[in-house]
């Protein structure tokens, strides 16, 4: 039996190893489909602004998933404009060529002000559910199905996706060099773990955002929810950036909040369940400021993609598989 008052974050970091461990095997086993196969599960160390705590993840459906417990009253969100930045950092420019008439050209504070929070989602007081992540998110084209050892010539994960597709995958790596680290045949994708010489695996789909959702959804999962996506990046730090109100150096993100990877989101946007609402993402705004480069690391940026480039297959998106462990 789940115990929801051990799953908030405070009175969890008071539990026992053995405490931590049996409450971990409970919530995948009231949570996680037993369609599932459950594998490698093992202690984690993670950051979370300046808490560093202990969780546990697991392997299944092919990806790594970290619990992360519940936390009351998290602050998400940006209302303060360029207040919190130095005046330095206002005007700061690149060396990104723009006409006058092109892009951002700020005048005054105020101007950088509504950039900012244009850009950034209002400020809110949440309080967050424990959650189940992927640790990192994955191309909206693919969908993992398990992780496959060609030492071995083992498989983990969907065995009614291997059966199907076992031709496929050991041809492919039997004509590949060793250690191929992303190998794409007709209808997959292996991305090599090379720390565990195994390869994932995913299914090439060709699924509009809705019919990825549904098909996640079958299976006990969901994108990341705008709230979700803000807090697993920022983990509630009320600044700016998760490294501080400073325009971030190029290293500043390296210890991700909670173990998890976000450094793909720079380049293309996250799915979250809002259909109007991608996360992450590049700047939108010709980048004549560093302020404007800089701006979509923040956990709170928000782009304002247009609805209608919404599904448009040449947008580059990505989705990270959620559960959320809420009991009703």
């Amino acid at each position: 039996m789940v115990h929801e008052n051990d799953l908030q974050l405070p009175n969890w970091l008071q539990l026992s190893e053995q405490a931590r461990r049996a409450n971990f095997g409970q919530v995948l086993r009231y949570f996680v489909s037993p369609l599932v196969a459950i594998e490698g599960i093992q202690p984690e160390v993670v950051q979370a602004g300046r808490l560093t705590f202990k969780t546990y993840s697991a392997w299944f459906s092919g990806e790594q998933f970290v619990f992360i417990p519940a936390q009351s009253a998290v602050s998400l969100g940006w209302s303060l404009g360029a207040d919190k930045l130095a005046p330095s950092e206002w005007f700061a420019q690149t060396n990104r060529q723009l006409a006058a008439n092109e892009g951002q050209l700020w005048a005054d504070k105020a101007d950088v002000d509504a950039y900012v929070d244009q850009l950034t989602t209002p400020s809110r007081i949440v309080n967050m559910p424990a959650l189940l992540v992927a640790r990192e998110s994955v191309p909206s084209g693919w969908l993992a199905q398990g992780r496959y050892s060609p030492i071995t010539r083992h498989f983990t994960g969907n065995q009614l996706f291997f059966s199907r597709f076992q031709a496929e995958i050991q041809n492919g790596l039997y004509r590949t060099q060793p250690e191929t680290p992303l190998l794409e045949t007709a209808h997959l994708v292996l991305r090599l773990l090379a720390d565990q010489q195994v390869y994932q695996v995913f299914e090439k789909t060709t699924f509009t955002e809705q019919q990825l959702r549904q098909t996640l959804r079958q299976q006990g999962y969901d994108f990341v929810s705008v709230d979700q996506y803000e807090w697993l990046r920022g983990a509630g730090v009320p600044t700016l950036w998760p490294s501080g109100n400073h325009l971030p150096q190029a290293t500043a993100e390296s210890a991700a909040s909670f173990g998890l990877d976000f450094t793909a989101d720079q380049q293309a946007y996250e799915l979250t369940t809002d259909p109007l609402i991608y996360k992450g993402g590049p700047c939108v705004t010709g980048g004549r400021y560093q302020l404007e480069r800089q701006l979509p690391s923040s956990p709170f940026y928000e782009s304002g993609v247009p609805t209608a480039l919404m599904g448009n297959t040449d947008l580059a998106t990505r989705y990270r598989r959620t559960i959320t462990v809420a009991l009703e």
